[in-house]
């Protein structure tokens, strides 16, 4: 070797061992970072196929609306039906779109032993713990004072019955579980999340998902419920089963006026006695999700 080049190595600066022990941190926190947005891109994903879709769908119908008085006209009179089959269809095509991430999770459909009773105890906690949160939330106030809240429900009940119910009680559930459940939840699993962390922290997402206060206490405790399920019984079609029962069932009730006849304390105690109980039936349950 020639002498300069013994030179030029022996003046090249070393890295000394906290130096070189604060390079890989850095690089281990930019994979963490990485893998933190990885877990909850299909989050993002979903949001932006949905805005995008919404947007187009609006200024295609803006466009339609300037042609003639009688398009417009047609169009102001019947908005809030017509707003409610562009979203069932934009959801449907964000869902779609995310599918094949949903397919690569390898996700069981329904637990091997799957049974009545199981979906029975599903239909039952829906059922009890919708009602039980609904007028909870009502008699401590919280529903009335959120005008955002009341602005979206208003337009929600405005909804022919059949048509709310294929929107927000079957079309919504399937799609925020897909994404919730099928994909964040999952990737958290995967990524060795601890199951009380990936239960907690995937709630969190889809309470704030809600974008109001009313909605995001629901969905998060409504999402504990169904994830905490969902790891129990292994099977995605049983969080489906909670989530589309109790959007229907409350929709059903608040569209035909009788929720208000159960606001009552004692609908709070019995509806959450009957939640509790069958919850912790799920729970004890000897099969554990592998």
């Amino acid at each position: 070797m020639k002498e300069s080049d013994n030179k030029n190595k022996n003046n090249m600066p070393r890295l000394n061992p906290v130096s070189a022990r604060i390079k890989e941190d850095v690089k281990a926190e930019e994979n963490l970072w990485l893998r933190a947005f990885g877990l909850i891109s299909p989050v993002i994903i979903y949001m932006l196929y949905v805005g995008l879709l919404t947007g187009l769908a609006g200024a295609t119908l803006n466009g339609i609306a300037d042609k003639s008085e009688e398009y417009a006209k047609y169009i102001s009179n019947n908005r809030t039906v017509i707003n409610a089959v562009i979203r069932t269809v934009v959801i449907i095509i964000a869902s779609a779109a995310q599918i094949p991430a949903f397919i690569s999770e390898k996700p069981v459909l329904v637990s091997g032993d799957g049974n009545l009773a199981r979906y029975l105890k599903c239909i039952f906690l829906g059922i009890f713990s919708a009602l039980m949160l609904n007028v909870l939330l009502s008699l401590i106030g919280l529903t009335g004072s959120v005008e955002s809240y009341n602005e979206l429900a208003k337009r929600q009940f405005a909804l022919p019955l059949m048509l709310g119910i294929i929107l927000y009680g079957i079309i919504s559930p399937i799609a925020e579980e897909l994404v919730f459940r099928g994909l964040v939840y999952n990737r958290m699993r995967r990524n060795e999340v601890s199951v009380p962390a990936a239960i907690i922290l995937s709630s969190l997402f889809f309470g704030i998902y809600h974008f109001n206060i009313v909605q995001a206490v629901y969905g998060v405790l409504m999402g504990l419920i169904m994830v905490c399920v969902y790891e129990k019984y292994g099977g995605f079609i049983y969080p489906v089963i909670i989530h589309a029962v109790a959007n229907s069932f409350i929709y059903i009730l608040s569209s035909n006026k009788i929720i208000g006849k159960l606001m009552t304390p004692v609908t709070v105690a019995v509806t959450g006695a009957l939640s509790i109980w069958l919850f912790i039936s799920i729970i004890r349950e000897n099969q554990i999700r592998d």
